[in-house]
């Protein structure tokens, strides 16, 4: 299974003393939206049911979309990650990270790897309660919340390619103005029954 997820404005780099955890919900709420789509319109995906072996027979019990939900609550959120351990998979990504600056800037700035593990971070559930940013009710939209991952530990290869962004997405856009392409490619680690439409 293969989509893209996209970002595009400010991109702010982590650290240990700056979380950025308001920040990388803003992000994931993006990514929500775009994920909470592909569940609506992909073939499987809108109708996935969650199954399990019993007497030698394949049983539906849930939708998929209601068993995640349920299993994956923080707070007042219910989570829909896609990239599971219930279901045995892991993800790639190939990102192109368009930027103010020359190409290659941003590797020599040495900014990069913090801006990607704030991408890294929005692209999974948030860990705890103070991962949520101070967002502490989802909005009408996010009820349940996509998004990509349980814990980004599933990412098994990453690609970056950065280049030069053309036109900012605003007049006042600054040096951290970004726009991201995110190929993402599914597959399961143990194939099984329920996810051999991964596969």
């Amino acid at each position: 299974m293969e989509f893209r997820l996209t970002y595009e404005g400010h991109l702010l780099g982590a650290s240990r003393s700056n979380t950025r955890a308001s920040h990388k919900h803003e992000i994931r709420k993006i990514f929500h939206r775009q994920l909470r789509h592909y569940w609506q319109v992909h073939p499987y995906l809108s109708t996935a049911y969650l199954s399990h072996r019993r007497l030698g027979r394949v049983q539906p019990e849930v939708k998929l979309v209601d068993h995640l939900s349920q299993k994956y609550k923080l707070e007042n959120y219910n989570f829909v990650p896609l990239v599971t351990p219930d279901l045995s998979l892991i993800c790639s990504l190939e990102i192109l990270f368009l930027r103010r600056g020359f190409p290659g800037e941003a590797v020599r700035s040495g900014d990069i790897d913090n801006r990607l593990k704030t991408i890294f971070d929005a692209l999974r559930m948030p860990g705890n309660s103070s991962e949520l940013g101070g967002f502490e009710t989802p909005g009408d939209d996010e009820i349940p919340f996509f998004c990509l991952l349980t814990d980004d530990n599933l990412i098994s290869h990453v690609s970056v390619e950065t280049d030069t962004l053309l036109e900012p997405s605003s007049a006042e856009a600054g040096d951290n103005d970004s726009r991201l392409v995110i190929a993402v490619k599914l597959k399961p680690f143990d194939v099984g029954w329920d996810n051999i439409s991964f596969g």
